[in-house]
């Protein structure tokens, strides 16, 4: 599949998503003022004064979201792939909806995303996002976990505007259900991958069921969100959510893959995954198949304080004779070819180009 069909799409359904975040962001720090009540005694001064902490408040999630720098100026920082509202807004187009219909929608998935981001963050102890300070590193664990609950808030707020655009008040509301349910889906992964850091027994098939939760559920959330503003039958629709599910699982796994043999964007060095002590498809896998020296290796490095060089170089042997990086890359290849598949349920268009062409580059991907 042409690749450029993915590029076109990209520069003409990206900067408007950007320009739609970023004005919801920015009305919800000019609205802050009013939800600060008035004390019988004090004046327009008092009321002034306590109304900048909570415009704060949305300048950190704008902060987060790489429109701000750490004191709250504006920046130009990286924002991260912006995958789910591009999924959105494609999957709606290729139903046969407008744009502007679904621009609300990929709204509050991204900052669905986002809060998530924010959360986990503070759960994996992580100070760097982007090459930057995260949140709670910047501003304290309370206020990262304050300003993930509010974004989290404004993800469902932002459905609301759908109406506006012609989308009926029962799509709606399905689409608040469908948001709540993968939220749930999402907290449910989280526990399971956060509980495996206390676990040597984790098996290939648990792993996969959490990333489907963590991962994989936001990204058909994403799509199916796409079909049903469009109005799209239960065929499509059902297809579509196949589709973002697939999509999702092999996207996890080739971040796995980068983790341990590409290159680590906190660390800068090969093997961060490994150094983290990070239990993903790749280890695991080969924890499953190992022989009784790799296994040690493999236990031994995750059973360590800090891991050092000598303990990475004999987890990555042991990586290395149990093919795991072949196994997944099976598996990425599986899950691809399978979400394009769903895609023959569509009608051609060049936005069902660019879901194919997407597909593709996540499934090839360096970086």
């Amino acid at each position: 599949m042409d690749a450029s069909s993915l590029t076109v799409a990209r520069r003409r359904l990206l900067p408007p998503l950007e320009a739609a975040l970023q004005d919801y962001l920015s009305r919800g720090a000019a609205g802050a003022p009013e939800y600060i009540p008035r004390a019988a005694d004090a004046g327009a001064a008092d009321v002034n004064r306590v109304a900048a902490p909570a415009a704060a408040h949305y300048g950190m999630m704008r902060y987060h979201l790489g429109w701000l720098d750490e004191h709250l100026a504006p920046a130009e920082a990286p924002t991260g792939k912006r995958l789910r509202p591009l999924l959105c807004l494609l999957a709606a187009e290729a139903c046969g909806a407008a744009t502007v219909q679904a621009m609300p929608a990929a709204v509050a998935l991204e900052l669905l995303h986002n809060f998530s981001l924010i959360h986990d963050d503070i759960e994996d102890n992580d100070a760097v996002r982007h090459h930057r300070p995260t949140v709670w590193s910047l501003w304290g664990q309370a206020q990262g976990i304050n300003v993930g609950d509010g974004m989290h808030v404004l993800a469902y707020l932002a459905l609301l505007p759908l109406a506006e655009q012609g989308v009926s008040p029962s799509t709606v509301l399905r689409l608040v259900g469908q948001l709540a349910e993968t939220s749930l889906c999402i907290t449910e992964g989280q526990h399971l991958d956060l509980s495996f850091e206390r676990r040597d027994d984790v098996s290939p098939a648990e792993y996969l069921d959490m990333i489907a939760r963590k991962s994989a559920s936001l990204l058909s959330c994403s799509t199916v969100a796409g079909a049903l503003i469009a109005g799209s039958d239960v065929t499509r629709t059902g297809a579509l959510a196949q589709y973002g599910h697939q999509l999702g699982l092999g996207f996890q796994i080739r971040d796995d893959i980068l983790g341990i043999w590409g290159r680590s964007e906190t660390t800068g060095k090969p093997a961060g995954d490994l150094y983290r002590k990070k239990k993903t498809l790749p280890t695991l896998y080969a924890l499953s198949r190992a022989e009784a020296e790799d296994a040690a290796a493999l236990r031994a490095l995750f059973a360590a304080d800090s891991p050092g060089e000598d303990d990475v170089a004999r987890a990555l042997r042991a990586l290395d004779r149990s093919g795991a990086r072949r196994y997944c890359e099976h598996m990425i290849g599986r899950y691809s070819v399978t979400a394009r598949e769903q895609l023959d349920h569509l009608l051609p268009s060049p936005a069902r180009d660019a879901l194919t062409a997407l597909t593709v580059q996540l499934e090839t991907r360096e970086v």
